[in-house]
């Protein structure tokens, strides 16, 4: 085991050495390769800058490639210089505010890089662009800070075009002392520094100074420096530039001739280079001059050439517009395709660097994945198993207190029907049976002192029967109900004959339907039996008969009759006075109530109350059906059932002695 540790530990030394030796190789040719990258920036850069004025199109290109290739190695300094020399293109075509902007994107790009010389470049073209702006206070700041900049740096020639540029910055301002002074400054360091172009500038700069002061001998002098020096390099440009000047300053001499010959040889040049402008200039130095000479023909002459050279370079600056705009457009479809190709590159080195960051993670990090994966597996089982344990604990818990709370539930509506029986007990005893006995003992005293007649004495004694007879079914109703809660509310099940009962029932009730003439006729099929408590169905059709014949009037009929369907029905059905719908509402909502019969025979309203709970314990219901005037029907719905059944009904009201 332990020499494959160590052979194991051989081969990763030797390949972390080949690694680190592999990784130095790497950041050697990466190295080289910006610096090579580096070179060429700066190459397509200053190429283009000479190109500028000849071959804008090939320029930008340039400058597209140059500004790719800085982005892509990160060339900072490269990518400040190509935004610098394409606002140059932009403002010599007149997009000023496009130069302006990509000025100051260089100068933010070389404050970022602290590049001191770019930041002085970039702030002499702001001012150039300010100046042509005509914000001439911004535009002399920012020369100076350039100026500054360019002295410490000891960049001589652009602080010689710097000074020039001041020069005519307040020639522009008309300060003729500030202006000679800063174009003299620049001529002397352009012959101290052997800077020709510098010299030519300053000479042109002078003449234009001492013209605008009116001083045309040192204007002709210097214009005259300025013309043979680029008469010596053949910058038809410039000759074309100072033979104008020349042409206007011998014109305000008196000179007309000279003028004329100055201003043919400044067409002569423009036109040898095509710069229209410089042409349309000499003409109209050629028109001033004739004006002075008075050859009106020679004026409108060149006046028509003039016309004709204006419409000729509104054409050709038009059409150089829109080419200028197709380049543009080209320019910037090269430039979203590089900065395409920027992004995929940039996308894919990112993917590599992760994915070889995944790699080595992964691979430094299985071991502790697993660790911790196995630890955490056998804590995740154990607590699942705790946890699961602790919820069936929860939920044995919970149907206990479920259970509890429906029993605690059970009970109150017990206790609540408890109290309402006991408060209709109450009034039962204190007014249902207590008035009665008062009645009777009040009427035995009238008959004892023999204050009635006969015929007197035998309807109060009529009276009293009827009293007597309902006070013993209300003390029946109430004996019974006690006895059955003294006995723990248990039934006691046995198989009966229905007709047989119904026919005690209706011989126990005789003397009230006899006495009111009323047929009672047992229509219950001899052979219907069902299983139940046989007391408890005895006081329910007593009272059930006993309210048919209260509401029956006198020669009325009751007729009892059966069915048989999923359920054994008993129909009690009277020709009486009916019950009218707020009292079938009462009875249906268990409101109970009492009224008096068809003779005036009163109630307790009790009966009908225990006849329905009677009737629920043995398993059944009561069905209630009336019509005003036409009499009521009451059925008694019992399961047609077992006595097995009703073993299990028995047994299931045991104990509910507060039912009531």
């Amino acid at each position: 085991m332990m020499r494959w540790v160590l052979i194991a530990a051989l081969w990763g030394g030797l390949w972390g050495g080949s690694m680190v030796s592999a990784e130095a190789k790497v950041a050697g040719e990466k190295q080289k390769l910006t610096i090579e990258a580096e070179a060429k920036v700066d190459s397509l850069n200053e190429l283009a800058f000479e190109l500028k004025r000849h071959d804008v199109d090939k320029a930008l290109s340039l400058l597209n490639d140059a500004l790719y290739l800085a982005k892509t190695h990160h060339y900072t300094k490269g990518e400040a210089t190509s935004y610098l020399y394409e606002a140059g293109i932009y403002r010599q075509n007149g997009y000023s505010k496009r130069a302006l902007s990509l000025f100051t994107k260089a100068l933010q790009i070389s404050h970022g890089i602290k590049d001191t010389f770019n930041i002085a470049r970039a702030k002499a073209q702001i001012a150039s662009a300010l100046k042509e702006a005509n914000e001439l206070q911004k535009a002399e700041n920012l020369y100076k800070e350039a100026l500054q900049a360019f002295m410490a740096l000891e960049k001589w020639k652009d602080v010689i075009n710097v000074r020039n540029n001041m020069g005519l910055l307040e020639l522009q301002q008309k300060d003729y002392v500030q202006s000679e002074a800063y174009i003299l400054q620049a001529l002397a360091e352009s012959n101290k520094r052997g800077y020709a172009y510098g010299v030519k500038k300053s000479y042109f700069h002078l003449g234009l100074l001492y013209l605008q002061k009116g001083e045309l001998a040192k204007a002709k002098r210097f214009f005259t420096s300025a013309q043979q020096l680029d008469l010596k390099s053949n910058d038809k440009y410039g000759i074309s530039l100072a033979s104008s000047k020349l042409a206007i300053t011998a014109s305000r001499e008196g000179h007309h001739e000279e003028a004329i010959r100055q201003a043919l040889t400044a067409l002569q040049s423009a036109k040898a280079i095509n710069a229209s402008q410089l042409e349309m200039e000499a003409i109209h130095t050629l028109t001033e001059v004739y004006k002075g000479q008075q050859n009106w023909v020679k004026v409108v002459e060149w006046q028509d050439s003039l016309v004709d050279k204006g419409a000729q370079l509104f054409e050709q600056e038009r059409s150089y517009a829109i080419n200028f705009l197709d380049i543009l457009k080209q320019k910037q479809e090269q430039q979203l395709a590089y900065e395409k190709a920027a992004l995929l590159a940039s996308q894919k080195a990112k993917t590599a660097n992760y994915l070889l960051g995944v790699v080595v993670t992964i691979l430094v990090a299985l071991g502790m994945i697993a660790y911790l994966w196995y630890r955490n597996y056998h804590i995740a089982k154990k607590t699942s198993k705790e946890l699961k344990a602790k919820n069936e604990v929860i939920e044995k818990h919970s149907t206990a207190l479920n259970a509890l709370n429906k029993d605690i539930t059970q009970q109150n509506q017990s206790l609540e029907e408890a109290n309402q029986m006991k408060n209709k007990l109450l009034s039962i005893l204190s007014h249902d049976l207590r008035g009665p006995l008062a009645n009777t003992k009040g009427i035995l005293e009238l008959i004892n002192r023999g204050a009635l007649s006969p015929e007197k004495s035998a309807a109060v004694l009529k009276e009293l029967e009827k009293q007597y007879m309902r006070s013993l079914s209300l003390l029946e109703n109430l004996l019974f109900w006690i006895k059955s809660q003294m006995k723990g509310g248990s039934i006691k099940p046995e198989i009966l004959n229905i007709r047989q009962m119904l026919s005690e029932v209706i011989y126990e009730q005789e003397i009230a339907y006899r006495n009111k003439q009323i047929t009672v006729l047992n229509e219950v099929a001899p052979e219907l039996e069902v299983t139940a408590d046989d007391e408890m169905l005895k006081v329910v059709f007593r009272n059930l008969l006993s309210n048919a014949i209260k509401f029956t009037k006198a020669g009325g009929e009751i007729m009892v009759s059966s069915a048989v369907g999923e359920q054994v029905m008993v129909k009690i059905k009277d020709q009486g006075v009916g019950i009218s719908e707020e009292a079938l509402r009462k009875i249906r909502g268990k409101k109970y109530f009492t009224t008096n019969g068809t003779e005036n025979e009163g109630g307790s309203g009790f009966g009908l109350m225990i006849c329905e709970e009677l009737i629920q314990r043995n398993g059944g219901e009561l069905e209630v059906e009336s019509t005003v005037g036409k009499g009521s029907l009451f059925t008694v719905k019992l399961p047609a059932s077992s006595s097995e059944d009703h073993r299990h009904l028995a047994e299931a009201y045991t104990g509910n002695s507060n039912r009531l």
